[in-house]
């Protein structure tokens, strides 16, 4: 009898703990359509970030930096969000306009389009509403991406750039807080 009620205690236990624990909901990534379909109904700004699936760095990324609860959670809540293989075969329309894989070049159109034709993987692009997109190239850390996703989602006075923001910015999400 004493063990039965000892497992019953320690299944509750369990229950409370991981109950209690934080979670990222797993579905970060919206499909284009999703994108396309909410840009029209919201004033978020659009986060896409462009990847191939041989790239080291993405996968670094993908495992701690989006990994992270408040980058996902921030995302989540301010963004629209799109992974965008550049390596798809996909069609992309953007702005009525049709974008296509560019066998020449072995990439999307689309990623010549958001990078201004500097192709680096990783690339977090970001497309204010009525915007031109803005990118950076290169692997970013939870830190450094909180600072992009708090410039780019907070209003503030069009004077203020990235660089000046960048200066006085204290960031808050530097250790990745799921596992």
């Amino acid at each position: 009898m004493q063990k039965v009620v000892l497992l019953i205690l320690a299944g509750l236990i369990c229950l409370f703990v991981n109950a209690q624990a934080p979670r990222t909901d797993k579905k970060l990534w919206q499909s284009w359509n999703e994108v396309i379909a909410e840009s029209a109904k919201t004033n978020k700004p659009i986060f896409i970030d462009v990847y191939t699936d041989w790239c080291r760095y993405c996968k670094i990324m993908d495992a701690t930096t989006y990994k992270n609860d408040s980058v996902a959670l921030f995302l989540k809540s301010n963004f629209l969000r799109y992974k965008f293989n550049a390596e798809t075969r996909d069609t992309i329309t953007w702005n009525d306009k049709r974008f296509l894989f560019n066998p020449r070049f072995d990439t999307h159109d689309f990623a010549v389009y958001l990078t201004k034709g500097s192709i680096v993987y990783p690339t977090t692009v970001i497309i204010t509403p009525g915007g031109q997109p803005f990118y950076k190239h290169g692997q970013i850390s939870a830190g450094e991406m909180e600072m992009l996703l708090r410039y780019f989602a907070i209003p503030r006075s069009k004077e203020q750039t990235l660089d000046v923001f960048a200066k006085g910015f204290i960031p808050a999400w530097e250790r990745p807080h799921s596992k």
